[in-house]
C-alpha cells in the first residue's frame, strides 16, 4: 500500500481534496475548486466496511483520502479483486453517469476515509455553475475512457493468452 502522507489530500485540511473524482481538475480556477470543496462528504470507514454493494442504486462519485479501498466482482463462490485503490483514485463514477446500478461491489481493505460527491450536489452544481459542471464532466469523461483503454487492453492480453493455450 502506498504511504499516504505523500498524498496531496492531507497537505489540506480536513474536508477539502485535491483530487476530486477525477485524478485532477484541470481547467477549474481555485474559486471554483473551493465550490466543488464545500459539497464533498468525508466518510470515514473501518476495516470491512462497505461503501457500496453490486446491484445498489448509484448515489455518488467517491475519492479515496486515505486507506485502501478494493472494488470486487463477485459471481456465485468466486470473488475477484478487480481494482486496489488508494489516495487520490476514485470510483463510483460510471455507475453513477450512467444511471445504472453498481456492477461491483466497494470495500474497506483497512480502515479508511472516502470523499463523497453526491448525486444531490452535482445536480446542485448543475444549477448554479454550468461552467464548472461541464468542466468536471469533461474530466469525468477523461477518466473513464483511460479506465477504458485499460479494460480493452486487459481483455487483448487475456485472449491472446487464451489463443496460446488451444
Amino acid at each position: 500500500m502506498p504511504d499516504d502522507s505523500s498524498c496531496p489530500l492531507d497537505r489540506l485540511r480536513v474536508g477539502q481534496c485535491n483530487h476530486l473524482p477525477v485524478a485532477d481538475l484541470r481547467g477549474v480556477t481555485e474559486a471554483q475548486r473551493e465550490t466543488v470543496f464545500r459539497r464533498l462528504e468525508l466518510w470515514k470507514l473501518q476495516e470491512g466496511e462497505f461503501v457500496f454493494h453490486k446491484g445498489d442504486e448509484p448515489s455518488a462519485i467517491y475519492v479515496v483520502k486515505s486507506g485502501e479501498i478494493h472494488i470486487q466482482i463477485r459471481q456465485r463462490d468466486v470473488t475477484i479483486n478487480k481494482h486496489e485503490l488508494h489516495c487520490g483514485e476514485s470510483f463510483g463514477e460510471a455507475s453513477l453517469m450512467s444511471m445504472h446500478c453498481h456492477t461491483a461491489t466497494a470495500l474497506a481493505a483497512v480502515d479508511s476515509e472516502v470523499m463523497v460527491l453526491s448525486r444531490r450536489a452535482l445536480i446542485q452544481l448543475k444549477h448554479e455553475d454550468i461552467e464548472l459542471f461541464a468542466l468536471l464532466m469533461m474530466n469525468l469523461v477523461r477518466e473513464l475512457a483511460r479506465r477504458l483503454y485499460v479494460t480493452d487492453q486487459m481483455l487483448l492480453e487475456a485472449t491472446a493468452q487464451s489463443a496460446k493455450l488451444v
